[in-house]
């Protein structure tokens, strides 16, 4: 019976410091303002970017996510300009021959805001969280800005007792329990055309939560650091590679730094993986520029812990859509 009670406190121990630690993406290069809210309103357009992640499919229980993101600059930096079908930095790669584009450079700084909504399932735990951004973005060279956000919100950890199958129906662990609590995040990021790097700190309200299981009390949310860096190297006329690094440190987990590697064609395809030598995992990604209003990108997860290996991988797809895209460029000027 000890063995059991003592099994039973280690897995649902270990679910609880899951349903803490924010989740996982395998494409946050193309959407950093899920883990920064420096990023709100990078572009001049419009940026709305939806996800759906399923984790270690065909393993039941397994996490799955969804989210919403938007966020825009609230004065676009082109707004004065006459003719926005004139201003390119050569993305447009399928323009008509003849119509070449100028060389465009932001002068100003300016500000952002945002906001994202985020489902997170876990078992019978899940997160639902939902919160709004603003960012300045200042102007420290003609090619570099610096830009500093923040982000805050609310989230709901539920633990849906309901949904185990228990020997007695009336276990106090057949409940539901749902807790609310603010979010708090904060980062820099320093950014030109060919290069970026950002900081970020989230889970500033450093929340505790009692679950109302008496063999565990006062769960802690986990506070999370994420360091990040990219280089764009032209390796071609329309051929690009990106390098990127991602460190994460969420206490008492051990740092997870992953190192990706992206290849861009003519600022329309792409194609790259991602190692995490902690875990032991790989993803493939790939992913298309449709138009200068739609992008599409799937990722494959393979590898890692040992229900990794016995599920079919983890899938990921983002949907992005650009509102508002006077310049009609196929790829991000900064986010590539």
């Amino acid at each position: 019976m000890k063995r059991i009670i003592l099994c039973l406190y280690v897995c649902v121990h270990s679910l609880l410091v899951t349903a803490q630690v924010r989740p996982q993406y395998s494409q946050y290069m193309l959407n950093n303002y899920m883990l920064n809210p420096a990023i709100t309103g990078i572009e001049d357009y419009l940026d709305i970017k939806t996800s759906f992640r399923s984790q270690w499919a065909g393993i039941d229980g397994a996490p799955t996510t969804y989210y919403l993101t938007a966020h825009t600059q609230i004065a676009h930096n082109n707004a004065n300009i006459a003719n926005p079908s004139q201003i390119d930095d050569k993305q447009h790669a399928f323009a008509p021959k003849g119509n070449r584009y100028n060389k465009y450079k932001k002068n100003k700084s300016h500000h952002g805001i945002g906001g994202m909504v985020i489902h997170d399932k876990i078992g019978i735990f899940s997160i639902a969280e939902a919160t709004v951004s603003y960012a300045y973005h200042l102007l420290l060279t003609p090619h570099i800005k610096l830009s500093a956000g923040v982000s805050a919100g609310i989230s709901q950890y539920a633990m849906r007792g309901s949904e185990l199958k228990l020997a007695n129906p009336n276990d106090n662990l057949a409940s539901d329990i749902v807790l609310t609590k603010p979010v708090v995040s904060v980062g820099l990021w320093l950014y030109a055309t060919n290069f970026y790097g950002g900081i970020s700190l989230t889970s500033l309200a450093g929340n505790t939560f009692d679950f109302g299981v008496n063999a565990i009390q006062q769960n802690p949310s986990v506070r999370h650091l994420f360091a990040t860096a990219a280089y764009k190297v032209k390796l071609g006329e329309s051929l690009f590679a990106i390098p990127s690094i991602f460190a994460k440190v969420a206490a008492p987990l051990p740092l997870s730094v992953d190192y990706n590697l992206r290849l861009l064609w003519a600022n329309r395809l792409w194609g790259g993986v991602s190692y995490r030598p902690s875990a032991k995992s790989t993803a493939f990604m790939a992913g298309i520029h449709i138009n200068s209003s739609f992008e599409l990108s799937y990722s494959l997860d393979t590898g890692g812990s040992q229900i990794g290996k016995l599920s079919r991988g983890s899938h990921e797809i983002i949907l992005g859509i650009r509102l508002n895209n006077r310049l009609g460029i196929y790829c991000p000027n900064n986010m590539w």
